[in-house]
């Protein structure tokens, strides 16, 4: 389990953060609660970029069972990309995504991906 609640995580952290998931082995449970996690340092959330490269990392994640990205701002397109990687994830057992501006069309595909 890593806590990692309301932390001002820049650009090489959030990478080194993605990066690592995709090789983690243990990790079950992955608090990141509003955050500012950044690919750009004049982000001040994950955004849809960051969205994109956290569902990358949970393409290849085969341990992590609960991701809370609750005030992310991750957006329609991260939101997309999440489900994608829901589709082939199948550790991932609970991920928050309140106030995370997914949209409708994130939704959507966040639904489809579930059925």
């Amino acid at each position: 389990s890593l806590n990692l609640y309301r932390n001002k995580i820049g650009y090489k952290d959030g990478n080194a953060l993605y990066k690592a998931l995709m090789k983690n082995k243990f990790l079950t449970s992955l608090n990141l609660i509003n955050n500012s996690i950044a690919l750009d340092l004049n982000e001040h959330d994950i955004g849809d970029e960051g969205g994109k490269a956290l569902a990358g990392a949970l393409k290849d994640n085969e341990t992590l069972t609960f991701l809370d990205l609750y005030r992310n701002n991750i957006g329609v397109e991260g939101g997309k990309a999440l489900a994608e990687a829901l589709k082939v994830n199948k550790s991932l057992t609970s991920l928050h995504l309140g106030s995370s501006n997914i949209g409708v069309e994130g939704g959507k595909a966040l639904a489809e991906a579930l059925k």
